[in-house]
């Protein structure tokens, strides 16, 4: 593994797990930070400097922009199964299979 990717890996880490302790006291602004797109940006970073390829960087924004629109799936199922009181775990995975169906269609729809 190379210096560089180790350090693309520990800044994600570093930033993942602070956010995490940040909603942990201030569930606010722990839920404004993660709906920053610091993962986004991260992203964009790393692709940039691993090809030096803006048209790259650009699909990939392209196809953030259409997840993001997904992800509102996932995020309304899971306050949805969480607030009539369904078990975390399970909320979570069916969460994620709304999800995962959604990109199914879109994928069938797009491609």
């Amino acid at each position: 593994m190379s210096l560089f990717y180790i350090t693309k890996i520990l800044i994600s880490a570093i930033i993942i797990a602070t956010v995490s302790e940040i909603a942990k006291r201030y569930t606010l602004l722990g839920g404004l930070i993660a709906a920053m797109p610091i993962t986004t940006l991260l992203s964009m970073i790393w692709i940039y400097l691993d090809n030096k390829d803006t048209s790259l960087v650009s699909n990939f924004l392209t196809s953030v922009v259409y997840g993001t629109i997904l992800s509102f799936t996932f995020f309304i199922c899971a306050i949805f199964l969480l607030k009539k009181g369904m078990n975390f775990y399970l909320t979570l995975f069916i969460s994620s299979a709304v999800l995962g169906t959604g990109a199914y269609f879109y994928q069938k729809l797009v491609h």
